[in-house]
């Protein structure tokens, strides 16, 4: 694996975290158990502001997380690659 692909992994991960944390700020959960609680508190967000059944909730909340990743990734790439000059 190259190196900008490595640090965009490790990006995409870093925002996977963030999101994790907005989404469980106030809570009283074990840190083990934020990603799962940051999903269901994503999945509740979205279907409490929406009409949609609970299933296509659930799709749109994996998608977010997908489109939260992909952005971070590519956003890993790119200051990796204008960091180095490649």
């Amino acid at each position: 694996m190259y190196k900008p692909q490595i640090m965009g992994v490790f990006s995409a991960i870093f925002g996977l975290i963030i999101v994790s944390t907005v989404f469980n700020s106030g809570n009283n959960t074990p840190m083990s158990q934020w990603p799962m609680e940051g999903f269901q508190n994503l999945a509740f967000s979205i279907g409490w502001l929406s009409p949609f059944p609970n299933a296509m909730v659930y799709i749109i909340a994996v998608l977010i997380l997908l489109l939260v990743a992909t952005i971070f990734y590519k956003f890993g790439v790119w200051l990796f690659r204008q960091a180095t000059g490649n």
